[in-house]
């Protein structure tokens, strides 16, 4: 089996790396338990706060796939689309009638 060599990497690319991974490592750092206790009670804040904004679901039925029973219509460049396509095929099929 044949290995592929690659390229050396050059000095820009290889600062940058170490950049990059010096800035992640610092990022990483800063996630702390602490943080993310934080981060929880803020959510929890936040939703509380647009509780009276909700809709309830108890009396709705939400799927999540509904068979294209509500899809979207199609934009005009699909509907173009389709429109060349069909004038293609039938115009290659009168050529073959022909």
């Amino acid at each position: 089996m044949t290995k592929i060599q690659f390229a050396d990497e050059s000095c820009k690319t290889k600062k940058v790396r170490e950049k990059l991974k010096k800035h992640l490592e610092k990022i990483d750092s800063q996630i702390t338990q602490q943080e993310l206790n934080r981060k929880i009670v803020e959510i929890h804040r936040w939703i509380s706060r647009h509780a009276p904004n909700r809709v309830s679901l108890k009396n709705k039925s939400i799927s999540l796939f509904d068979e294209n029973q509500n899809a979207a219509k199609a934009s005009q460049k699909i509907t173009g689309l389709i429109n060349q396509l069909q004038k293609n095929i039938y115009a290659t099929s009168s050529e073959q009638k022909a």
